[in-house]
């Protein structure tokens, strides 16, 4: 039987920014065996080798200084921190200083500004007492133009709608007198003839009108 290929998992080709990575990370696995053995060799061989001075400073060792005496690495720090704790507090007291110095400038401020508040409010009640001027309107006959023309239409609206009333009030009696008479004209009897009597009236009604 054959090999079955398809049970092999194909594996992507590397790009140029991994295969970057890939390298610089094999260079710091090598650096950093490398230094794992140097400092095991210098372990093994100098077993009395002596800390450097930075590794004191951060540990706080005790060292020898010149003239034999045991000292600390901290004794001048400790003096820095107090320097330094001197400064903090002469800038906290100039600090203090100025903000009372501002503080004063600000009530000056506050104080002027009322004053001129208080000066304003003067000067607006003394113009609202005053009689005020009022100045001719450079538009009054155009306004009174304006005017003459609004009353002629409303008078001219008004004329229109009182004809319009009128016209449909006379013809509404017109055609209810028409109704009455055509009634009266076709008014029959019993038998179904026309009824005379009431055309003869009709005929009255209108001589009388025409007198």
């Amino acid at each position: 039987m054959p090999p079955n290929s398809f049970n092999k998992k194909h594996q992507k080709p590397l790009t140029s920014l991994e295969k970057l990575k890939k390298k610089k990370k094999q260079q710091l696995i090598q650096k950093a065996t490398v230094k794992a053995q140097y400092y095991k060799t210098l372990a093994k061989e100098k077993p009395d080798l002596d800390a450097p001075d930075y590794v004191k400073e951060i540990f706080a060792e005790k060292t020898i200084d010149e003239d034999g005496n045991v000292v600390e690495y901290n004794t001048n720090k400790g003096t820095k921190r107090k320097a330094e704790e001197q400064t903090v507090e002469e800038e906290r007291e100039y600090d203090l200083d100025e903000e009372s110095s501002s503080s004063e400038e600000e009530d000056d401020e506050d104080e002027r500004n009322n004053n001129k508040n208080k000066s304003t409010k003067k000067q607006k009640k003394q113009q609202d007492a005053e009689p005020k001027q009022f100045k001719p309107n450079p538009f009054k006959a155009q306004l009174e133009v304006q005017k003459r023309t609004k009353e002629e239409a409303l008078k001219a609206r008004e004329e229109k709608e009182k004809m319009y009333e009128e016209k449909n009030k006379a013809r509404a009696n017109y055609y209810r007198e028409r109704n009455q008479v055509r009634g009266k004209m076709m008014a029959k009897n019993k038998r179904g003839q026309p009824n005379l009597a009431t055309q003869m009236n009709v005929l009255l009604e209108k001589l009388q009108k025409q007198k």
